[in-house]
C-alpha cells in the first residue's frame, strides 16, 4: 500500500516532532526539515504529495522554498504556515501557488482538514505526475474504502495460518493478495507455490501436486517431490480452483482434511504443513447447484473469504493505479513517460474495465509505447479503449439534468480555481444561487 507523503519544514523542532507524530499516526509518510535549502533537495528526491512550509526559516524565505518547490514538483500541494498575520505575505503565497495558508499557533484539526482536502483535490491538476522513487513490485494499490478493508484483512490473516478463498473477476489482483498474506506472515521465508489448476492435465494432477516415486509409472526414472511437499510451511496458491475436475476434487478434499498425502507409487504418508489459499472468478455456489463443485471442499477452502471488487467499483483508485503502473511499465520497457493528462484519467474513469487492473496495465503499456514524448496522448487512449470523441461528448444524453448540471458547474469551478464570482458570471447565475448549489451537492464538489 502506497502512503501519501508529507514534507514539513519549520525551525521549531518541538513543533516538527509533534506534527510528524500526528501525521504518522494517521498513516502518512512524513519527512521533516528545519532549513529551506535542504528542504528543496528533499522535494527533488521525495516529490511529496503535501508540503507544509513555514514562511520564516533560518536560511531562506519560505516563499522561495514554495516557488522552487512548485517548479520542481508541480503536483505537490503546498500549505504555508506563519506566526505573522500580515495580508501581504498571505497574498504572495497564494499568488505563488500555495494551496492554503494557516497561522500559528497551529490548530491541528484545521491543518488536518486542509491536508485531507488538498489530497482529495489532487485530480484537479491538468497532469498527474509519476513519482519514480520508492517503487516496489507486487504492490497492491488502493485508497478506496473497499481496498482499505482488504488491507485490514491481509493484516489479520497473515497472523493466522488458516485457509483462505479469494474471489473476484479476472484481472483484479487475487494472486497479489495471496502473496501479500504470505509475505506478511511469519512464514514469509518459506516457499510461495502458485498452481494454475486449469493448466494441469488430469492424469498428471496427483503427481504434480503430491510427487511420485521412481518407477511409479512409465517414464518415472527418478523420484520427484510434489508441490505440496516443496511448499513446506509456506503457502500453496491454487489459482482457478473451479477448474479442478469433480473426480479430482475428492482427492484434494481428503488431503486438506487429513493434512497428509502420499506420493504416487508410495505408501509413505507425508504431513502437509502449508496453508492453502485458493482463488476463483467463478460462482462456486452456482457450480455446486450444477454438481460441478463439491460443497464440502468449498467449506474446507472457505475458512475465510476475501472478495476483490472490480475496478469499475473503485474508480477513485485509478489515479493511484495509473501512477504506479506507468512507473512499472517505464522500468520494464525503458521509457520515461511521466505526465498523464487529467483528461486521460477522466477517460479511464468512464470506461467499465471488463479486464480490470490487468486490462488497465495493458492499455497503459500500449499507450506508453505509442507516446512520442513524456506524455500519454488522450486520442491514443480513446482509440485503445474503442472510445471516440462523439461518444464521449454525447454521454450527457444518458444522464439526468441534475447530473449534467452538477458536472458542468464543477467543470467551471475547476477552470476558475473555485472563484465563486467568476464561476457565477460564466454560468449566468447569481453568487448566492451558486453557493446554494455547491452546498446542496457538497459531496460531489468535495468542499
Amino acid at each position: 500500500m502506497l502512503k501519501n507523503k508529507i514534507l514539513i519544514v519549520d525551525d521549531n523542532n518541538t513543533l516538527l516532532e509533534s506534527l510528524k507524530l500526528y501525521f504518522e499516526e494517521k498513516g502518512y509518510s512524513v519527512f521533516t526539515d528545519t532549513y529551506g535549502r535542504s528542504a528543496i533537495e528533499k522535494i527533488k528526491k521525495k516529490k511529496p504529495d503535501i508540503g507544509i512550509i513555514d514562511i520564516r526559516l533560518p536560511d531562506v524565505n519560505g516563499l522561495d522554498v514554495l516557488k522552487e518547490g512548485l517548479n520542481i514538483s508541480p503536483n505537490t500541494k503546498f500549505i504555508t504556515i506563519t506566526a505573522f498575520q500580515d495580508m501581504e505575505t498571505t497574498v504572495k503565497a497564494i499568488k505563488l501557488g500555495a494551496y492554503e495558508y494557516i497561522h500559528k499557533p497551529i490548530d491541528i484539526n484545521e491543518l488536518n482538514n486542509i491536508v485531507e482536502k488538498a489530497l482529495s483535490d489532487t485530480e484537479d491538476y491538468h497532469y498527474v505526475t509519476v513519482h519514480e522513487e520508492e517503487f516496489k513490485e507486487n504492490t497492491i494499490i488502493g485508497k478506496s474504502k473497499c481496498m482499505q478493508e482488504i488491507f485490514k484483512l491481509i493484516g489479520l490473516l497473515s497472523e493466522v495460518k488458516t485457509n483462505v478463498l479469494i474471489t473476484g473477476e479476472s484481472g483484479t489482483g487475487k494472486e497479489l493478495i495471496a502473496k501479500a498474506i504470505h509475505y506478511h506472515s511469519k512464514y514469509s521465508n518459506e516457499p510461495f507455490i502458485a498452481i494454475n489448476c486449469s493448466a494441469i492435465v488430469d492424469n498428471l494432477w496427483e503427481s504434480e501436486l503430491f510427487g511420485y516415486e521412481k518407477g511409479a509409472f512409465t517414464g518415472a526414472h527418478f523420484s520427484k517431490k510434489g508441490k505440496f511437499e516443496i511448499a513446506g510451511n509456506g503457502t500453496i496458491f491454487l489459482d482457478e480452483i473451479a477448474e479442478i475436475p469433480v473426480h479430482l476434487q475428492a482427492k484434494l478434499l481428503r488431503v486438506i482434511q487429513e493434512r497428509e498425502f502420499e506420493p504416487v507409487g508410495s505408501n509413505k504418508k507425508i504431513k502437509m504443513k502449508a496453508r492453502i489459499i485458493a482463488a476463483t472468478n467463478k460462482n462456486l455456489e452456482e457450480m455446486i447447484k450444477n454438481d460441478k463443485f463439491r460443497r464440502d471442499l468449498l467449506f474446507r477452502l472457505k475458512v475465510f473469504e476475501i472478495n476483490v471488487p472490480p475496478l469499475r467499483e473503485r474508480l477513485e483508485d485509478i489515479p493511484l493505479l495509473v501512477n504506479y503502473l506507468v512507473e512499472k511499465i517505464n522500468r520494464n520497457i525503458g521509457k520515461k513517460v511521466n505526465k498523464i493528462p487529467i483528461e486521460v484519467i477522466n477517460l479511464f474513469k468512464k470506461y467499465t474495465w471488463p479486464g480490470n487492473v490487468r486490462e488497465l496495465e495493458n492499455v497503459l503499456t500500449r499507450a506508453i509505447i505509442l507516446s512520442k514524448d513524456n506524455t500519454i496522448n488522450k486520442e491514443c487512449v480513446a482509440n485503445l479503449l474503442n472510445l471516440n470523441n462523439k461518444l464521449i461528448e454525447t454521454e450527457n444524453e444518458f444522464k439526468t439534468l441534475e447530473e449534467v448540471e452538477k458536472e458542468h458547474i464543477k467543470k467551471v469551478l475547476i477552470s476558475t480555481n473555485y472563484n465563486i464570482s467568476k464561476s457565477a458570471k460564466i454560468l449566468g447565475i447569481s453568487r448566492p444561487t451558486l453557493r446554494n448549489k455547491i452546498n446542496k451537492w457538497k459531496n460531489f464538489f468535495q468542499v
